[in-house]
C-alpha cells in the first residue's frame, strides 16, 4: 500500500509548479471539473507569473522603461525561478532583483542597469520605512551649542544613502521623464541620498565629502567622526551647510549627547 501525501507535500508540489512548468503538481488531487488538471496548473501558473511581473515592474519603473516590457518581464519569468518569493508578501519580493540583473549575460553593455535597479529598491525602502518627527531647528542648534560635537545625530527613517560608479540618479530620471535630447554621460559616478517627503520619495545628488558625512552619521557615528570623516575626503568640506541642509529637509529626527564611559548615548531632547 502507498502512502497518500499529506496536506504539506501537496502544497509543496502545487508551489514547485507554480515557479516550474516542468514540475509535475499535485495532478492526483486537482479537481478538473471540465479541465485536465495540467490546465488548471497552467492557469495558476501564469496568474502567478502576471501577479509578480506587476509587482515588479511597480517597484522598478525606470528599469521597465530602460529595457521595455519584453526584457523585463523575461527577466522576471526567470529571477522568479532563481528567487521564488518568500511569503505572500509582494513588497519584498523583489529584494534580489538587482543581484540577479548582474548574472545575465548581456549585462556588459548595460552595466549601469544593476545599480539603477538598487536605487528603485532604496526607494521601496525609503517609502515602507517607518517615520518619526523632525528635531525642531531651534532645538537642533541649542543641543549643537551644548554638546559640541561630540554628539550622535539620528536621522529620519526613511534616509537611504546610495554610491555608484554610474550616473545613477540622472539616468533614473530620464528614464522616468525621457526628454527629446538623447541622454549624453560623463562616466562619474554619483552619490544619492533619498527620504521620503509629504508621502513621497525624494533624492537628491550630493558631493562624496557630503555623502561621507550622511553615511557616518546614518552609521551611528558621533558627529566629529562624521565630520573627520568627510574631511578626508575634502578638506573643505561645509560641515555646517551639510548640517543646515538636513534640517531643511526635515531629516534630523535626535540629537544624542555622546559619553565615551556609556555604551548607549542618552537621548536628548
Amino acid at each position: 500500500m502507498h502512502a497518500v501525501p499529506a496536506l504539506p507535500e501537496w502544497q509543496r508540489q502545487f508551489l514547485d509548479a507554480l515557479y516550474d512548468a516542468d514540475a509535475p503538481g499535485p495532478r492526483a488531487v486537482i479537481l478538473g471539473n471540465g479541465l485536465e488538471p495540467d490546465a488548471r496548473l497552467r492557469i495558476y501558473r501564469h496568474s502567478s507569473e502576471a501577479i509578480h511581473t506587476g509587482a515588479l515592474r511597480i517597484t522598478y519603473p525606470a528599469v521597465l522603461a530602460l529595457v521595455g516590457e519584453d526584457y523585463f518581464d523575461q527577466a522576471v519569468r526567470g529571477y522568479r525561478g532563481a528567487h521564488p518569493s518568500p511569503s505572500g508578501n509582494l513588497q519584498a519580493f523583489g529584494t534580489r532583483f538587482a543581484e540577479y540583473l548582474e548574472t545575465l549575460p548581456d549585462m556588459d553593455a548595460l552595466a549601469y542597469l544593476p545599480d539603477v535597479a538598487r536605487l528603485e529598491w532604496l526607494r521601496q525602502e525609503s517609502a515602507l520605512a517607518a517615520d518619526a518627527e523632525p528635531t525642531a531647528p531651534d532645538t537642533f542648534t541649542n543641543g549643537l551649542a551644548h554638546a559640541g560635537e561630540s554628539l550622535r545625530i539620528g536621522l529620519h527613517p526613511s534616509v537611504r544613502l546610495w554610491a555608484s560608479v554610474h550616473p545613477i540618479l540622472t539616468i533614473w530620471r530620464y528614464a522616468i521623464q525621457p526628454t527629446s535630447e538623447r541622454l549624453v554621460l560623463d562616466g562619474e559616478g554619483e552619490y544619492v541620498v533619498l527620504w521620503r517627503e509629504d508621502s513621497e520619495v525624494a533624492m537628491a545628488g550630493v558631493d562624496p565629502a557630503s555623502f561621507t558625512c550622511i553615511a557616518s552619521l546614518a552609521s551611528g557615528d558621533t558627529l566629529d567622526a562624521a565630520h573627520a570623516a568627510a574631511q578626508a575626503r575634502d578638506p573643505a568640506f561645509d560641515l555646517a551647510a551639510c548640517l543646515a541642509s538636513l534640517c531643511r529637509q526635515n531629516l534630523i529626527s535626535a540629537i544624542d549627547p555622546f559619553d565615551e564611559s556609556c555604551e548607549e548615548p542618552a537621548p536628548c531632547r
